[in-house]
């Protein structure tokens, strides 16, 4: 998979956090980047490997396949345009 996610998967895993009690700060402060990073890539913008990694360590999961896995199918696809 890209390093990039959708923003249906990237909801998906900001609900997980907060969920959990954890913010973009701790991914960030886990990840050594800024929250600017973290917020850009959980809204589907860049991708980054440190962010990946980080969210599955504090989400507690063995890698990020793992927590695709554990998503819903629904989130894993954006919907179509005027549907």
């Amino acid at each position: 998979m890209a390093n990039r996610i959708t923003k249906r998967m990237g909801c998906w895993i900001q609900y997980q956090l907060k969920l959990n009690g954890y913010t973009h700060e701790t991914v960030a402060a886990k990840a050594n980047r800024s929250v600017d990073i973290v917020s850009h890539f959980l809204n589907g913008r860049k991708g980054s490997a440190p962010t990946k990694k980080a969210l599955c360590e504090v989400l507690g999961y063995a890698d990020f396949n793992e927590l695709l896995a554990a998503m819903p199918e629904d989130c894993k696809t954006e919907p179509h345009k005027g549907a």
